[in-house]
C-alpha cells in the first residue's frame, strides 16, 4: 500500500530517495507491503515535544513510532484487508540521530534503515519494556537485518547499547 514519507527538518542533509528505497526493501522483508506506513523526519524541538508528550520524557529521542494497532502480539500483522491497513507512523529526529552519528562515527544515511527497522519492530508489536521484550526485538531486528543485508551487501546491526543497558 502507500508509503507516507516526509521530510519536515532542514538541518540534516540526508540521501531521501536511498531512504525511501531501504523503507520499500524493508517493507518487503517484514512483509508488510499491504499496509500503510508514515515516515516523518523531524527537528529536535517537534520531537521533544512528541516524546515529553506521549512518553514523559522531555528530551529529544531518534526515533519514536505510533503504531495503528495497540494490543499486537509480537510479530502478528494485523488483517490487511480490514478496514485499517495501516501500520502506523514512525518519527525520525533528524538532528538527535546526526550527532549520534557523529559520535560513533557512523554515516546518517547508514543509520536510518536500522532506526527504521527499529520502529517498524515496535510497529507490528514489539517492545523493550523488559529484558525478555528486548531479547524477542533485538532478535526480529537481527534477523530484519540480516537479509536486508544480503540484499544491499550492508553490514548494519541493530542499535542496541541504549537499550540493552537498561538490563545489565
Amino acid at each position: 500500500m502507500t508509503l507516507l514519507l516526509r521530510n519536515l527538518q532542514k538541518t540534516v542533509v540526508f540521501d531521501l530517495p536511498k531512504l525511501k528505497t531501504d523503507i520499500n526493501l524493508l517493507r518487503r522483508i517484514f512483509r508488510t507491503e499491504r499496509y500503510d506506513l508514515g515516515v516523518i523526519c523531524m527537528e529536535d524541538g517537534q520531537l521533544r515535544e512528541m516524546n515529553k508528550m506521549y512518553r514523559g520524557r522531555n528530551e529529544p529521542t531518534d526515533v519514536l513510532s505510533f503504531p495503528s494497532h495497540e494490543s499486537l502480539a509480537p510479530g502478528r500483522l494485523p488483517d490487511p484487508w480490514s478496514d485499517l491497513a495501516d501500520l502506523g507512523d514512525i518519527f525520525l529526529g533528524m538532528p538527535y540521530i546526526q550527532k549520534q552519528c557523529e559520535l560513533d562515527g557512523t554515516d546518517v544515511d547508514t543509520v536510518l534503515p536500522v532506526l527504521v527497522t527499529h520502529g517498524i519492530c515496535h510497529l507490528i508489536g514489539y517492545k523493550h519494556e523488559s529484558e525478555e521484550q528486548f531479547r524477542q526485538m533485538l532478535k526480529k531486528e537481527s534477523d530484519i537485518l540480516k537479509e536486508y543485508n544480503k540484499i544491499t551487501n550492508s553490514n548494519l546491526k541493530p542499535l542496541t547499547k541504549n537499550v540493552e543497558s537498561q538490563y545489565h
